[in-house]
């Protein structure tokens, strides 16, 4: 349905998008995750034709949208809707509102009030066609937004930060709609999100943005399970990310040079490379034994001093210097039976499986 090619977009001497490739398949929810200030936004107004690209392509079903001349930009640019982060709701009725889009395209009196009255049963404001738009809730508003998208039946539909301003229940509502458009009406959808956990629950596939380029693609489990390298791996959530260097390996699992630590973590990487390897905090096991299972199977014993204890919620988060600073997080019931405090000596226990090997 959509393909970008080499895009880049530059505000005076400020480089925003460097490079940005996608493909997004008709009927995908593809969502857009990253830090601020990476080009989220400006990639989603180069595709509704507010922006133009400094160079690249976009291509909808194979058609450019920039190089294809006037007349094919017009009806290319009729299939896109978008909804923004803070929609503009115009003076006037909710029904005046969500027809807005359907004056300009010679669409009678009858199929009109058919189309605004279906499309606000879809988003639960049936019944709202005569309120005033302006003194409805923020919530309200934005489902406005998104019917007045909606009900000229774009095939495409651009989310940019559809729900950042809303309440949660809100929030719940607009994630249906979104996922009902698109099993409806096979709806093609990019949605950027600052919301991670939304990304994963949203998205179909997720891209991964920094420094102007989509630097990693795949499904929710493999973006949020394997990263391919150290920023995404920080960006999602891995509070363990660390450099290294394989010194031996059996082709399966090797050993890894890390700080004043030997880890064993699994990959195909030759003696020699240079790695960064994570591990999630849940994925370890913190204890005063020096073995608390059968070594062959664990592997990764480390001994090492309290650092730092940190409580967050109704779990302590403990930092262990073991050559490395390892962050373990436990619950309040096992951090009082473990009695653990700052400067007692302790062992972190991992499989080897469970540490993410990425070449550097």
């Amino acid at each position: 349905m959509i393909e970008i090619e080499h895009l880049k977009k530059d505000f005076g001497d400020h480089q925003v998008l460097r490079g940005v490739d996608l493909r997004v398949s008709e009927g995908e929810i593809f969502v857009i995750i990253g830090p601020s200030g990476q080009g989220k936004s400006t990639l989603l107004r180069i595709i509704d034709t507010l922006e133009k690209p400094t160079s690249g392509d976009v291509r909808i079903q194979h058609d450019s949208l920039y190089t294809g001349g006037r007349s094919n930009h017009h009806e290319m640019r009729k299939k896109i809707g978008m909804v923004f982060q803070n929609p503009a709701i115009f003076q006037g009725t909710v029904f005046e509102n969500v027809a807005y889009g359907l004056r300009f395209r010679k669409i009678s009196s009858t199929e009109m009030h058919e189309r605004v009255s279906q499309t606000l049963r879809e988003v639960g404001l049936e019944g709202y066609e005569k309120r005033d738009a302006r003194s409805l809730s923020g919530g309200e508003k934005q489902r406005i937004a998104f019917a007045r998208t909606m009900v000229t039946r774009p095939e495409i539909i651009l989310l940019d930060e559809p729900t950042s301003n809303i309440d949660p229940v809100t929030t719940e509502k607009i994630e249906e709609i979104i996922h009902y458009t698109r099993d409806t009406y096979g709806t093609t959808m990019i949605m950027n999100t600052h919301d991670m956990l939304q990304g994963q629950r949203m998205g179909d596939r997720i891209g991964v943005m920094m420094d102007g380029r989509i630097v990693q693609s795949g499904t929710p489990k493999e973006i949020f399970t394997l990263p391919e390298n150290e920023g995404v791996a920080r960006f999602i959530g891995f509070e363990n990310v660390f450099a290294g260097k394989i010194s031996h390996t059996d082709g399966r699992t090797a050993v890894i040079q890390s700080g004043r630590a030997d880890v064993y973590g699994e990959t195909t990487l030759p003696s020699g490379a240079p790695v960064a390897w994570c591990i999630r905090t849940e994925d370890m096991h913190l204890h005063r034994k020096e073995r608390y299972e059968d070594a062959s199977k664990v592997r990764n014993h480390l001994r090492g001093t309290v650092a730092k204890i940190t409580l967050v919620g109704p779990k302590q988060h403990v930092i262990v210097d073991c050559g490395i600073p390892l962050e373990v997080v436990v619950g309040w019931r096992f951090a009082d039976r473990l009695k653990v405090k700052r400067g007692d000596q302790v062992w972190v226990s991992f499989h080897p499986e469970a540490v993410h090997v990425m070449p550097r």
